[in-house]
């Protein structure tokens, strides 16, 4: 299964916990720039909360974003389990 940046993401904070915007970008692979786009996105689906922390934000996974997560790590070992 091929995950979309949003669901990369997701995972990264599933896996490592709450994370700067720089660090959820280089475990992705993508600019910061893109990266804190997508996080905007994410907040405003309710999947994850940003916290400031002067003099950075800290972003996590809200319950929904947890489940959500875990779903999609689930279908995405499943699938590369089949893949010979």
């Amino acid at each position: 299964m091929l995950l979309t940046v949003k669901q990369k993401i997701l995972i990264t904070l599933l896996e490592n916990g709450p994370l700067k915007n720089n660090d959820i970008a280089k475990h992705v692979g993508i600019t910061e720039q893109w990266c804190s786009q997508t996080l905007k996105a994410l907040n405003k689906e309710g999947l994850i909360e940003t916290e400031l922390i002067p003099p950075r934000k800290i972003n996590k996974l809200t319950k929904k974003g947890a489940e959500t997560a875990k779903s999609l790590k689930k279908i995405s070992q499943k699938t590369e389990a089949k893949i010979p």
